[in-house]
């Protein structure tokens, strides 16, 4: 675990490309970003020293509700 640089409000677009970029080329990441995206950003952007602030869920599968897929 890196030690906490920064704080940034959420994502940035090229932090979007590079969380996508890394669960194509990681299958574990891949299925933590599809099943629990909020803890595969938080466990990403840990990595890189930077705390988001604000991750928005869009979809709550316990009342079936049904996210868009994370990625790829």
């Amino acid at each position: 675990m890196s030690e906490i640089k920064s704080h940034q409000p959420k994502p940035s677009h090229d932090d979007w490309n590079k969380i996508h970029a890394k669960a194509w080329k990681d299958a574990e990441f891949r299925k933590l970003l599809e099943t629990d995206p909020k803890k595969a950003i938080d466990q990403w952007g840990e990595e890189r020293g930077i705390k988001f602030d604000k991750v928005i869920r869009t979809a709550d599968p316990t009342n079936g509700d049904v996210a868009p897929p994370a990625c790829c």
